[in-house]
């Protein structure tokens, strides 16, 4: 496939979005017009060392993190069914919820709780808030939270 590019992130599946590294794969050809067209940014050193033990790994940590997602997503939308609040499923390692009001108050009575979420506002998704999927503690906390401050 001389024309496909994949484009990987280490940031959700290794958890490691804070050294912001990545790396594409495609035809010879292709990549090297990207590299001469494109920004490049400096990846320190630690970066690469984690990008290169995330891709050495053999403990099965891709197959759990996957798992963890899948029962995660199935956790939570059931949980909202039941609550009656419409969710937004895609590919990744979150779900959008639509709020019966507004995101902004519902992110700050979380914090409040000691549940981090993203109001998706600003990103033209009012009264919707993204939650990232996390082990099944952290998510059993967030519903107890949503409850608690959604009345």
């Amino acid at each position: 496939y001389p024309t496909l590019i994949v484009f990987r992130t280490f940031s959700k599946m290794y958890g490691i979005a804070g050294l912001r590294i990545g790396y594409l794969a495609g035809d010879l050809k292709v990549v090297d017009m990207i590299r001469r067209t494109c920004v490049v940014y400096s990846v320190n050193g630690i970066a690469q060392e984690a990008a290169m033990a995330c891709l050495r790994d053999e403990t099965g940590h891709i197959r759990r993190t996957r798992d963890l997602v899948r029962q995660g997503k199935a956790f939570l939308c059931a949980e909202m069914a039941a609550m009656d609040l419409p969710v937004i499923v895609g590919e990744g390692n979150y779900l959008i919820v639509k709020l019966p009001g507004s995101d902004t108050l519902a992110y700050r009575k979380l914090m409040h709780e000691g549940i981090m979420i993203r109001p998706m506002t600003g990103f033209r998704y009012p009264n919707h808030i993204r939650i990232t999927l996390a082990q099944m503690e952290a998510m059993e906390a967030f519903v107890a939270a949503l409850k608690k401050i959604i009345v």
